[in-house]
């Protein structure tokens, strides 16, 4: 699913919005959750999981395909965790 599938769904669950409205909302609000992480804030949605920052060291890391190390510098990755209803509810369909 992506960003226009979820448009399409939630402006065929309120008919009485417009889909530019709809479009928009969904921007501000990928928009508003990118920037919090960029802040540093962690994001929290119940039910579904959290959103926050790891600090990455810097180090070297390999080329797997040529076998050079090169220098890595320090950095931050987005490090999501499932929360305990979307957990169950994957282990349902892995079943």
């Amino acid at each position: 699913m992506n960003r226009s599938d979820i448009i399409k769904h939630i402006s065929e669950l309120y008919p009485k919005l417009g889909r530019k409205e709809v479009d928009l909302l969904v921007k501000e609000l990928f928009g508003k959750l990118s920037s919090s992480l960029s802040d540093g804030k962690r994001i929290e949605i119940r039910g579904f999981g959290c959103f926050s920052l790891k600090h990455r060291a810097a180090g070297k890391v390999r080329n797997p395909r040529h076998g050079v190390a090169v220098d890595s510098g320090e950095r931050h990755v987005v490090y999501f965790r499932a929360g305990k209803e979307l957990r169950e509810r994957v282990d349902v369909y892995s079943r």
